[in-house]
Order: structure tokens, then sequence, then C-alpha cells
């Protein structure tokens, strides 16, 4: 059962929302302890000046900044008290704007917000931004740290998002790779096969498609050995040779989309009816055809044979 990691309230105007967060991604990973091969003991690690190696007692320990190559100034806790947020227990809602604004280069950690006592406000709120499509803006401190952060509204459900703040995100115009994208030129034929490329990769988003392989061979790995069967490693996958003519590769990539897709069971579907439409449609120009000449036959039949008569 998960835990709340933050209760509180949601502030906005003179209304009061009672909340709980939970957290909405939990990370999965491996992680591995440093041992001594020959007693199999856990690895410590020592506090030690780099000065002379020797271990430096807690209470000679002190928080210092780095001004300059080796140059530190030190803070005393004391010092830092008053600048620390007040551990208040409200998010306080300062605007509310609408969610194509945010670059999602900005998201951090995700939270379900949940509903405390008494739900109705939360409900109220929820649904007025999701009719809206408004995205609140706020303000709150949890763990002695004060955060910005995002509140969407999805399925009646809100969900908050811690932001990174605007000077924490770099200009990209410093990565001299990215700068030097304006120089380079590329054809409207290429344009054109790259997104015939994109529209045979489109899909709907499934995260299930999706897992981290790299833990799931790790851990079947440890169960093997743990077990203790006899584990082989699996051969290297030889690197491909990379194709360097750009259009060729694009050419190949829709060709191996298109067949990846005709071999999925809706992709070969959509084919065989788009295939038994063609084959209606043509069949039906031939008959159609022969219905016309049929009637032309006829009307040249019945005019030979009023000749006929007015002769006789």
């Amino acid at each position: 059962m998960p835990r709340p990691v933050w209760t509180g309230t949601i502030s906005f105007g003179l209304v009061a929302i009672p909340v709980k967060l939970f957290h909405a991604v939990r990370r999965q990973s491996v992680s591995f302890n440093q041992l001594d091969d020959r007693t199999m003991s856990r690895i410590k690690y020592r506090k030690v000046s780099a000065l002379d190696g020797e271990e430096v007692p807690d209470d000679h320990i002190v928080k210092g900044y780095e001004v300059s190559k080796d140059r530190y100034i030190v803070v005393d806790p004391d010092e830092l008290e008053p600048f620390i947020p007040a551990a208040t227990k409200t998010v306080d809602l300062e605007e509310f704007v609408d969610l194509e604004e945010i670059d999602p280069v900005f998201y951090d950690n995700a939270y379900y917000v949940a509903p405390g006592s008494n739900p109705k406000p939360y409900v109220l709120l929820a649904r007025a931004m999701e009719e809206s499509n408004k995205v609140a803006i706020g303000r709150f401190v949890m763990r002695n740290k004060q955060y910005t952060a995002a509140i969407r509204a999805e399925e009646g459900r809100l969900i908050m998002s811690t932001l990174a703040y605007a000077d924490e995100v770099l200009d990209p115009a410093t990565i001299d790779e990215l700068a030097e994208l304006d120089d380079v030129t590329v054809s409207k034929k290429e344009v054109a096969m790259a997104e015939s490329l994109v529209a045979s990769l489109s899909a709907a988003f499934e995260p299930e498609k999706y897992r981290d392989e790299y833990r799931e061979q790790v851990l079947d790995l440890i169960e093997i050995k743990a077990s203790g069967e006899a584990f082989e490693l699996p051969e290297a996958e030889v690197e491909k040779p990379k194709v360097v003519d750009l259009m060729a590769a694009l050419e190949a990539s829709v060709a191996k989309a298109k067949e990846a897709r005709g071999r999925h069971p809706s992709g070969a579907k959509k084919a065989s009816a788009e295939k038994s439409a063609a084959k209606k449609s043509a069949g039906s120009k031939p008959t159609a055809k022969k219905a016309a000449a049929k009637k032309s036959a006829a009307k040249k039949a019945a005019a030979k044979k009023s000749a006929a008569k007015k002769s006789a």
C-alpha cells in the first residue's frame, strides 16, 4: 500500500483543498555492493583528509563552498538557517496556464494528488481545470526545499509535476553541435521520404511495449546464479555496417517499416481490406464497359430494323 510523501492543502483564492501526495513513478534498478573477494564482506568508506589521508572525526567536518581552485568559503549551518524555506503545508496556486505553453524539458518528478478529508472541492477543481484545459502553477515546500510545480487534471484526477527552474535549463545555443544545425540543408525529396518513414512508423503510444531489458536480463542472471545453475554468456551482436547514403537508408527504412506493419495482425487486416477494395474497384470497370457495349449494340440493331421496315 503506497504511503503519502506529503500532506497539506492546495490553496487558491479563499479555497483550501486538503490533499496527499503519492509518488507516481517508482524507479526500478539493480544495485550492487562492493565486496572484499577474500572474505565476501562489505566495503566501507571512511572520511579522510585529502592532505594526509588521515581519518577526520565528524566534529571537525564543516561545510565549504569552492570559489576558486582549492579556495573555500566555510559556511556555518546557523548562517543558512534564515534562508531555509518555512515548512508550510500549503501548495499556493499562483496562476493557470495552457498545457502547451510548458516545455516538457521543465518536468521533473511526478506525484499523484489524492483528496484528503473532503473530496468535493478536489473534484470541483479537477473538473474545472479539465474542462478549461488549464494547468495550475504553484509553489510548495517539501523536506526544507521549495519547489515550483505544475498540476494538471486527467480523467478527474490531479497530477503534480515538480518543475526545473529557468536558470537550470541549459540554452541549446550554448551547444556548438546544435548551433551548427542552421547551416545544414536538406532537399524536398529527402524531407518527403523522412515524412513517409514517420508515417509508416506512426502508432498509438503503448508504454507497456517498452521495458528495461538490461534490468530483466541482469535479474535473470542473478536468479540463475543463485540457484547454482551454469550460466552461458550470450554472443555479442556484431555491429551492422552503417549506410552512408541518406536516401538509400530512408528508402530501406520505409520498406522495412511497411513490411513489419504488414506482418502485424491489424496491419495485415488493413492491407487485405485495401486489396479487396482495389479488386472490387478494378472488377467493376470491365462490367460497366460490357454493359455499355451491349446497350450500344441493341440501339444499332433497333435502328437497322426500323430502316428495313421503311424500305419495305
